[in-house]
């Protein structure tokens, strides 16, 4: 749910702060919230200078071969992110087990693993971009150069961002507010986050960025829902609940996940069958 000023005013103008009304307050809002957007969306795209303009919605008709090749890429994306949040679920349940030093610890490592990798994830993002339009045009060199480069980019980017948040660890647990033992977890996560970061994460994210854009998304999907399932969650119960790792048995499987997808995006990469896929016609 994004939270916005509508929710608020449901809730406090209009009186929804009891639980039931205040579930139904955020998800009038949200509707409202949404409806406002689709309009102004619409409206936009009536704007003359746009290069295709759309007046009359009424006369479209919908072209189910192209919709198609749409969907045979975005259901295969669609399933690899709804695994990676049931996978998120599991590994929760394993940390709630924890303690609450623990909860708090992982959490806040979690945010900060998440802060710095924001800007590579924008490069990866911009990457897609970029290859589409290579490959559109017919250029497959083009294409591989750029997910090398900007892989090069990412990295760069990843040092630097894991270096700065390492150095900012101390004081964000600080003035958290976090107890000894939580801080002391998190520093101690942070720290291997910093370690091995740099080194595995960038080759098991960055390419798929651009074998999605070339339309190889049912790999990407099965090596990212098979790593994230026997690495990321199973890995991690087993050395959480079997050998008593606590906390640092999530990332322990963490770091397995990103070293093995990116071995298996690199081998990708190299042998060039992710170039063989047409993603328009």
């Amino acid at each position: 749910m994004h939270w916005h000023p509508g929710n608020g005013s449901l809730l406090t103008l209009f009186g929804m702060q009891k639980a039931g009304s205040c579930k139904r307050g955020s998800e009038t809002a949200d509707f409202y919230h949404i409806l406002f957007a689709m309009f102004v969306v619409m409206y936009k795209l009536r704007k003359p200078d746009l290069e295709i303009p759309v007046y009359d919605y009424f006369t479209i008709r919908p072209q189910w071969k192209e919709i198609r090749r749409i969907l045979n890429i975005g259901i295969p994306s669609g399933i690899e992110n709804s695994m990676f949040q049931f996978g998120k679920l599991a590994i929760q349940s394993t940390v709630s087990l924890m303690g609450m030093a623990a909860i708090a610890a992982q959490g806040m490592a979690n945010l900060i693993e998440n802060l710095n990798g924001i800007l590579a994830i924008g490069v990866g993002v911009g990457l897609m971009t970029v290859v589409g339009e290579s490959l559109g045009a017919g250029r497959k060199d083009e294409a591989i150069y750029y997910v090398k480069k900007l892989s090069i980019v990412s990295e760069v980017v990843i040092v630097i961002s894991c270096l700065v948040m390492y150095i900012l660890v101390y004081p964000i647990t600080k003035f958290g507010g976090m107890e000894a033992e939580s801080a002391r977890l998190c520093i101690h996560m942070v720290t291997w986050i910093t370690i091995v970061k740099p080194v595995a994460w960038v080759f098991s994210f960055i390419p798929a960025y651009g074998f999605r854009a070339a339309g190889d998304v049912k790999f990407t999907m099965t090596v990212s829902v098979l790593s994230m399932w026997f690495c990321r969650v199973l890995l991690a119960m087993i050395l959480a609940r079997g050998f008593g790792m606590g906390p640092m048995a999530v990332w322990i499987g963490m770091f397995a996940d990103w070293s093995v997808r990116g071995i298996i995006y690199a081998i990708r990469l190299k042998n060039k069958k992710w170039l063989n896929h047409q993603v328009i016609g």
